[in-house]
């Protein structure tokens, strides 16, 4: 290994043992969750990611624990709900130091059509302009797949709890496959909004046009799996139970 890389690898499990992470708390630990080599997906805190039939198990969970560990430190740094902007930059920075290749996040308002409006459809928008019909696919059966859940259910309330407080809000939806190179790849919707309704299910929460400002940004992340091969068990050292708590299986 060059004298480079050993040390961007240095830096990297500096950085992780250094980080500060805020886990919410919850009722109960889920059971583990079955990383098959089928389309799957996820509740990861704040987020929604769903795979492909391309990963394999040890590729789905350094996805799950890699954007878990991201969020967490982001919560740790800055409010998400309130201060979306700098949180999202910390996010891509935790992502960056352990080996995702991340372009920033440009974020432009939602323009919708009607009075009313719900996040569900602007998700599946977003990501077909980026995302295979495959990915868009498992994004679709995930998101159904959490709208059919009763709301009492704990990935509903583990989802909802991270991705919004009554008016605010900021979570993601990811869809992630391999390259023709067998690359990881995570075609990620992000989400930020300011409403002034209280906010039930955001995903399928019917918004006011008028009083809303929502804010979206898509963007296509590659993870260097060499690099983060270095970094796996730092990762997973720091999580600790973080992971049982803030991740659960959606059946699609």
């Amino acid at each position: 290994m060059e004298v480079q890389e050993k040390q961007r690898i240095a830096d990297s499990l500096s950085f992780i043992d250094t980080l500060e992470l805020t886990v919410p708390e919850l009722r109960y630990v889920p059971p583990g969750m079955a990383l098959q080599e089928e389309e799957s997906a996820a509740v990861v805190a704040g987020s929604v990611v769903a795979f492909t039939d391309g990963l394999n198990g040890r590729q789905k969970s350094d996805v799950l624990n890699s954007t878990l560990l991201a969020q967490l430190a982001a919560n740790k740094k800055f409010d998400r709900d309130e201060d979306p902007i700098n949180w999202y930059k910390f996010y891509r920075s935790v992502l960056e130091q352990v080996g995702w290749v991340v372009p920033s996040f440009s974020f432009a308002r939602l323009s919708v059509a009607g009075s009313r409006f719900t996040v569900d459809r602007a998700v599946i928008a977003l990501l077909q302009a980026i995302a295979t019909p495959g990915e868009v696919g498992v994004a679709r059966a995930a998101i159904e797949a959490l709208r059919k859940l009763p709301e009492r259910d704990r990935r509903v309330v583990l989802f909802e709890s991270n991705a919004h407080s009554d008016t605010l809000g900021n979570f993601q939806i990811s869809a992630c496959g391999v390259s023709q190179g067998d690359t990881v790849v995570m075609k990620i919707g992000a989400f930020h909004f300011r409403t002034t309704e209280r906010v039930t299910r955001v995903l399928f929460f019917s918004f006011p046009r008028s009083s809303t400002q929502m804010q979206q940004a898509r963007q296509t992340l590659t993870l260097n799996e060499d690099v983060y091969e270095q970094v796996r068990e730092a990762v997973i050292r720091k999580l600790g139970d973080a992971a049982n708590r803030s991740i659960d299986e959606l059946e699609i």
